[in-house]
C-alpha cells in the first residue's frame, strides 16, 4: 500500500515539474483562449440559471429541431448537462493541445482556438434552448 501511495506521489510530483517547466501555461495566447472558453462557458451557466424559471423537476424542451419540432423532452436541470460536458471536454481540449505544443506549437494553437468558439456555442445553443421554453 505505502509503495502504491509513493509510486502516485512521484507521478503527481513528475507531472507538477512538467507543468513548472512549460512555456505552454504562460504563453499570452494559450491564457487568452482559456479565458474567453471559461468566460463563455460560466456565461452559460449563469444564463441558465438567471432565465430558466421552471422548477427543477418541469417538463421542458431538450432538443429542437426545425423539421420535427421538439423532439426531446426532459427535466429542467437536464438542461445544465450541455455546459458541463462543455466544461468537460474543454479540459480534454487544453490537455491536448499541452502535448501537441512542445511538437508543434501551430498545431497547439489550433487546437487551444476552438476552445472559445466551443463555448460560445455553447452560449448561443444555451439562448435558443431558453427562448424556444419561453
Amino acid at each position: 500500500m505505502i509503495r502504491a501511495l509513493r509510486s502516485i506521489f512521484e507521478i503527481v510530483r513528475s507531472i507538477g515539474r512538467t507543468i513548472q517547466r512549460s512555456d505552454f501555461l504562460f504563453d499570452k495566447y494559450v491564457l487568452a483562449m482559456i479565458a474567453a472558453g471559461a468566460v463563455a462557458n460560466v456565461a452559460a451557466w449563469y444564463y441558465f440559471g438567471y432565465t430558466l424559471a421552471q422548477p427543477s423537476d418541469a417538463f421542458v424542451t431538450l432538443h429542437f429541431t426545425v423539421a420535427t419540432g421538439a423532439d426531446l423532452i426532459g427535466e429542467a436541470s437536464s438542461l445544465y448537462d450541455g455546459p458541463f460536458f462543455v466544461a468537460i471536454i474543454s479540459l480534454v481540449n487544453v490537455a491536448i493541445a499541452r502535448a501537441l505544443y512542445n511538437y508543434d506549437t501551430l498545431l497547439a494553437y489550433v487546437t487551444i482556438s476552438m476552445l472559445p468558439i466551443v463555448n460560445i456555442a455553447m452560449l448561443f445553443n444555451s439562448v435558443l434552448l431558453v427562448s424556444v421554453n419561453a
